[in-house]
C-alpha cells in the first residue's frame, strides 16, 4: 500500500532540488576584483608605497578571494542538503503517523518508509549533481 503525497509537498520538494543559480555577474565581479588587486599590487610595488612587498600581499588577497568564491558552492550544497534533510524528517514523521492511524501492516509501513528513503536519496543525488555542475566541481 502506497500513500500518495499531496501536490504541495511535491512542489516544495521540487523547489528544494532546484538550486538557486548563481548569476554570471558574480564570476565577473570575482575576476575583475582579482585583476584590480593584482594591478594595484604591481602599482604599489613600483611606487614603493610603504615597502616593496605589495605584489605578494595582493597575491595573498587574490588567494583569499579564490577560496571565498570556491566555498560558495560548498555552502550552497550544505544548505540545500540541510533543507532536504529537514523536509525528509517531516515527511517521514507524517507518513508514519498516517500509516499508524490507518493501522497498516508493518510490512506496508516498512515498504512505504523504504520508498521515502529511496526518494530522499534520489533528491540528494540530484542536488549534489546540480550544485557541482553549477560550480564546475565535477570529477
Amino acid at each position: 500500500m502506497s500513500i500518495d503525497s499531496t501536490s504541495s509537498t511535491e512542489l516544495t520538494s521540487a523547489a528544494l532540488v532546484t538550486p538557486v543559480s548563481i548569476p554570471k555577474r558574480h564570476q565577473f565581479i570575482n575576476w575583475s576584483l582579482a585583476i584590480l588587486i593584482a594591478v594595484l599590487g604591481v602599482y604599489l610595488s613600483i611606487i614603493q608605497f610603504a615597502g616593496l612587498e605589495w605584489l605578494s600581499r595582493s597575491g595573498c588577497l587574490i588567494a583569499v578571494l579564490g577560496v571565498w568564491s570556491g566555498l560558495g558552492g560548498i555552502i550552497q550544497e550544505r544548505l540545500l542538503i540541510g533543507r532536504l534533510n529537514f523536509h525528509h524528517r517531516i515527511t517521514l514523521a507524517r507518513s508514519k503517523r498516517k500509516l499508524h492511524k490507518l493501522k497498516v501492516s508493518s510490512e506496508n509501513i516498512a515498504s512505504e518508509i523504504q520508498a521515502i528513503e529511496h526518494n530522499f536519496e534520489d533528491k540528494t543525488d540530484q542536488i549534489l549533481q546540480a550544485v557541482r555542475l553549477q560550480f564546475d566541481l565535477v570529477n
